[in-house]
């Protein structure tokens, strides 16, 4: 199961794992790709690029989650000014390139931190309505 997976160096993160319909999805961060275990080849197969940095911090300082049938991902974004961001896809183990969705009305105008320490998710009435996350600087 690990054979496919890189470690590029020592202080790289623990991986970054979810389960989202019995199937077993990892963020590969130091390439910021999304992956899918095939249990019948015992391969990781590469589902595309997320839309968060993950490969400058090796992995630290992102959420990685499953929401009933979602993935999300909390991180830095790829942009300038590398705010923290929030994205959510359904993902498809049959799909090369997943639909990822940024979820700008979950934060409430709230800035999240662009280095994440823990992450939960609270799921109420079959909505997923909020997300809390800490940098633990303040």
């Amino acid at each position: 199961m690990l054979k496919d997976m890189t470690f590029s160096t020592p202080s790289q993160s623990p991986p970054l794992i979810a389960v989202v319909d019995d199937n077993l999805y990892m963020l590969e961060t130091s390439l910021n790709e999304l992956r899918v275990y095939d249990i019948n080849t015992n391969i990781w197969k590469k589902l595309g690029v997320v839309p968060v940095s993950t490969n400058t911090t090796f992995g630290w300082g992102t959420a990685f989650k499953s929401m009933g049938d979602r993935l999300l991902v909390v991180g830095s974004s790829h942009s300038w000014h590398r705010k923290g961001i929030v994205y959510s896809c359904r993902p498809s183990p049959d799909v090369e390139e997943q639909h990822w969705e940024e979820l700008k009305y979950w934060c409430s105008g709230a800035k999240l931190p662009q280095f994440i320490h823990n992450c939960c998710v609270i799921r109420f009435k079959e909505q997923f309505e909020a997300i809390g996350a800490s940098d633990f600087s303040s």
